[in-house]
């Protein structure tokens, strides 16, 4: 009676033990992500474009598609105009204090080099079959957060390539951790087999 009553208890418990994570199938690609997370529709023009709300209520999008944006080809740069610098959140001036950034009263005139103040790193990593380029911002929570895939099929200069981008704006450190794990979990369908 007691292995009995012991293994009903065992059984209850797995039952209710429910799963951190749930995996939501774009059709092109299946991701896995926190529960606690949501599907968000958006209507794309010229590619599928879709994406995940958060549980802290961060907006998260895909591009699918030929002209899906590499973030890391028109580098964003740490340099900002008196002007532009005047409109910027507390917070956000509050994340650039004692980060390397510059302030200048006129780009056109202002002597320094971009190199130097670029918003963005990335690492290549690899995600299912296919190279990724990891993006974040250099100053935490202060730009967007996610990856690139330059083809998931396609090849040549006038191709019709199928490029995926992933990105988060920012991101506290604990939801970009999140979201780069279940970036590095996705499974492709149809352009790994």
């Amino acid at each position: 009676m007691r292995k009995t009553l012991s293994i009903l208890i065992l059984l209850l418990i797995l039952s209710c033990d429910k799963s951190k994570n749930k995996t939501i199938d774009y059709g092109a690609f299946e991701i896995t992500v926190p529960r606690s997370w949501s599907e968000y529709e958006i209507k794309g023009i010229d590619s599928y474009v879709s994406g995940l709300i958060t549980d802290r209520n961060d907006t998260l999008i895909f591009d699918l598609g030929a002209y899906s944006p590499d973030l890391t080809r028109n580098p964003e740069l740490l340099v900002f105009e008196e002007s532009e610098y005047a409109e910027l959140t507390t917070e956000q001036k509050e994340k650039l204090k004692g980060k390397k950034h510059l302030i200048v009263a006129d780009f056109t005139s202002a002597d320094y080099e971009p190199k130097n103040y670029l918003k963005y790193e990335f690492e290549l990593d690899s995600i299912d079959c296919f190279q990724a380029k990891f993006i974040q911002p250099k100053i935490k929570g202060f730009g967007a957060s996610g990856i690139y895939i330059d083809s998931l099929k396609g090849g040549g200069m006038n191709s019709n390539k199928i490029r995926l981008s992933f990105y988060g704006n920012d991101l506290a450190d604990s939801t970009q951790a999140d979201f780069f794990k279940a970036l590095k979990n996705i499974r492709f369908k149809e352009y790994c087999e």
